[in-house]
């Protein structure tokens, strides 16, 4: 992001800087907001995190899941030998598009065999979605705080160890002028990514944690988990944040619509943002 910043054109980098201003100010409004409504209305924390706990998977039925997650990915990283070099950006969207549908069905066929219900166990019934609404508002209460964060962390990176930040393979793809391929990639990220990473790091794991270890101790694996898994060190710390926020918002509502809405805002908001400047 700092080198398409410093690269980028003064009227692209006014209109960055207007709608960075715009979301920090509004984000910090929206923040205190939530702040004062929590402190007249405090949640029972204790009935919230039993919710969390009675729906938390087996071991044995988490490591089903996760061994299925990393065999698939193991197995997708020799993709590159079966392909030209100009087939490998389709074939790794298709493949990935393919592992999400196999997890997604496992999951499904999991919970369906534990007697639970989309409902029951994620607080996704039809009546759970209007929680959607309250997305927006999380959204901008997290984006000051993860933008702040996210430039002292880059800053340090740069000072202290040199590291060239360099932009996720995903996010270049995104980045220029569109072409289907281009407008695939952002389908996925903007619609098909958050659903499959939210049932699987907030859904399942995160409630299995929480039955181990709490709200806190779970929120800080899962999110540990969640940044580790994107393999891209400039986005650990955003990433890390940016999970938290999440499990909080499905803590706090039982359901996981919230957080799906605040992904999809996140990554929508991120590709305009890098499309604006790059």
């Amino acid at each position: 992001m700092e080198e398409l910043l410093a690269n980028a054109d003064p009227e692209s980098l006014e209109l960055y800087t207007r709608i960075t201003g715009a979301l920090i100010l509004g984000g910090l409004i929206v923040a205190f907001i939530l702040w004062r409504h929590h402190r007249r209305h405090p949640p029972h924390r204790p009935t919230l995190t039993l919710q969390l706990a009675e729906r938390a998977w087996s071991s044995g039925q988490v490591a089903t899941l996760l061994g299925s997650l990393f065999l698939l990915y193991f197995l997708a990283s020799f993709s590159g030998l079966w392909f030209y070099e100009d087939q490998i950006p389709m074939a790794q969207l298709g493949i990935t598009v393919l592992i999400y549908a196999i997890l997604m069905v496992l999951a499904t066929i999991i919970n369906r065999r534990r007697g639970g219900s989309w409902q029951a166990s994620y607080g996704m019934g039809f009546r759970q979605m209007k929680h959607l609404r309250l997305a927006p508002l999380f959204y901008l209460a997290v984006i000051p705080f993860l933008m702040f964060a996210t430039h002292g962390y880059h800053f340090l990176l740069q000072q202290f160890f040199d590291f060239e930040l360099e932009l996720q393979d995903a996010a270049q793809v995104v980045i220029g002028e569109w072409s289907w391929l281009e407008l695939l990639y952002t389908a996925v990220a903007i619609f098909v990514a958050p659903l499959f990473e939210e049932l699987i790091f907030r859904g399942i794991l995160f409630p299995y944690f929480v039955k181990r270890v709490g709200v806190a101790g779970g929120t800080a694996l899962v999110s540990l988990v969640f940044a580790a898994m994107h393999f891209h060190v400039p986005s650990v710390v955003p990433l890390y944040l940016l999970s938290s926020a999440l499990c909080l918002a499905y803590w706090r509502t039982g359901s996981l619509w919230p957080s799906i809405g605040i992904h999809i805002l996140f990554n929508t908001v991120t590709i305009l943002a890098l499309n604006v400047i790059g």
